[in-house]
């Protein structure tokens, strides 16, 4: 694990360092409704296990950890140091949900070749990512 990247806007670190992020999904309400949506799509369009997928803008493992224990092989990228510690702690304390890699980086500037992954998830970094520009160039690293 490394430091933020260099380029991702600190007040967006600095928001997600407070900690807050990591049940935010897996709570009542909205943010439960969308988990359990986004477990239904992911669930109809990746492909089947074993395969390797690369969760860019991951956080704290919240889609991550169960699709590893699912049995695909998961690598998770995230600006926020704080949501790559999480994500390696609670992969530790989940017996087979162990996560191929977790690393601070930049949906613009993946290290992974292409073709390299099966599946690419990129559900957070398109709305923190707030030029066109960004968004563009964190789709075609996707």
């Amino acid at each position: 694990m490394t430091d933020e990247p260099s380029g991702v806007d600190a007040r967006m670190i600095a928001y997600y360092g407070e900690g807050e992020e990591r049940d935010r999904l897996l709570q009542s309400g909205s943010g439960r409704l969308e988990y359990l949506r986004t477990r239904e799509l992911l669930a109809r369009y990746l492909p089947a296990a074993p395969a390797t997928l690369l969760d860019v803008g991951g956080g704290a493992g919240v889609y991550a950890l169960p699709l590893a224990e699912e049995g695909y092989s998961v690598h998770l990228i995230d600006p926020v140091p704080l949501h790559v510690e999480q994500a390696c702690v609670a992969s530790a304390d989940r017996p087979g949900a162990s996560l191929a890699d977790a690393r601070v980086g930049d949906a613009r500037r993946l290290p992974f070749g292409d073709q390299s992954v099966d599946a690419v998830l990129l559900l957070g970094p398109l709305y923190h990512l707030t030029t066109r520009d960004d968004r563009v160039l964190a789709l075609q690293e996707a």
